[in-house]
């Protein structure tokens, strides 16, 4: 007893201080491997040869720009940390087969002091999600810098997993891209080029296995409105966009879906959607902080962004939603 009962002291003792330990401590972090399950370009929650096949019509949550730190410029987080709160509280109520949130999940940068306070805010918020419902997250420009480097995707990929992978949900094939190396791939070509094969195969895969829809998840979009519009801060150079598009269109990508914009905006390429959501956190337009609920049907698609004060009670798969 004299050897357990200090031994018992200390492990109490270290379990109280960990929670408080501020983003400028270095005491290492032990991440939920909920956050952690896009590992291997696969995610494990949806490894499963079954989901390759036709299930039935689902639907999905997407979220964008959580961004833990925007409103008060690092300062606090406690405005995004209640949004997200609430967002929470209605993916546990709708009950969707999986809930994606497409980047910039915190505010600082992976070299910034408070970064590692607001990923321990993020995931403590979303750990309250229901544990049978999967959690998808994609890297953002403030999750990996502007001008992404391996050292700033491997800091990234501690915390939340691979940077870009794929998974199949009832017959339908997603992709996840790291599109700060296609905004900027300065940093680390290497990446953008293991991409790009990468992706090329995946598209190919798909084909193969007659996927009902292709979709495509990144954080910057590819475009706002028009195709060939110029380049800007919120969407991918026409150098990497043109021929990406073209990519995508001969694999008949069905919809890319983004956020960045922390606005909604949509567009089209031939038949192929793209759709940016507003974000969960600091609105930069009229658009309040809300989410996306996107019906899967067999032959199409319907979505609808909600404010958080607007979110349905239920969703019924039979009903036809506004894009």
């Amino acid at each position: 007893m004299r050897l357990f009962f200090p031994a018992t002291l200390f492990l109490i003792a270290v379990s109280m201080w960990m929670p408080n330990a501020s983003g400028e401590d270095e005491a290492p972090v032990v991440v939920d491997q909920r956050f952690t399950q896009a590992a291997n370009r696969k995610f494990k929650a949806f490894d499963s040869p079954r989901e390759q096949s036709w299930q039935g019509p689902f639907f999905f949550l997407q979220l964008a720009d959580t961004q833990y730190g925007m409103f008060t410029g690092n300062k606090g987080f406690e405005k995004e940390a209640a949004l997200t709160q609430q967002a929470v509280e209605h993916i546990n109520r709708l009950q969707p087969r999986f809930v994606i949130v497409c980047g910039d999940l915190t505010n600082a940068t992976p070299n910034q002091s408070r970064y590692q306070a607001q990923v321990e805010q993020y995931h403590q918020d979303f750990s309250k999600v229901d544990t049978e419902i999967p959690l998808v997250c994609v890297c953002g420009n403030h999750d990996v810098g502007n001008r992404p480097t391996s050292k700033s995707i491997a800091s990234y990929q501690k915390n939340f997993g691979d940077d870009y992978f794929s998974f199949w949900v009832g017959g339908v094939c997603n992709i996840v891209l790291n599109s700060s190396v296609l905004k900027d791939p300065t940093g680390a070509p290497e990446v953008l080029a293991a991409q790009q094969t990468w992706l090329q195969q995946k598209l190919l895969d798909a084909q193969k296995e007659k996927a009902k829809h292709i979709f495509l998840f990144q954080h910057h979009p590819m475009f706002l409105q028009k195709e060939d519009e110029p380049d800007q801060y919120f969407n991918i150079p026409l150098e990497r966009r043109t021929p990406l598009l073209d990519q995508l269109k001969q694999a008949e990508v069905r919809a890319i879906f983004a956020g960045h914009y922390h606005r909604n905006a949509y567009g089209r390429a031939g038949e192929m959607e793209m759709i940016t959501t507003g974000p969960v956190g600091r609105p930069l337009g009229k658009d309040p902080s809300g989410f996306r609920i996107v019906i899967v049907n067999e032959t199409g698609i319907q979505h609808q962004y909600y404010g958080m004060d607007d979110v349905p009670k239920t969703i019924n798969l039979t009903d036809q939603v506004k894009p």
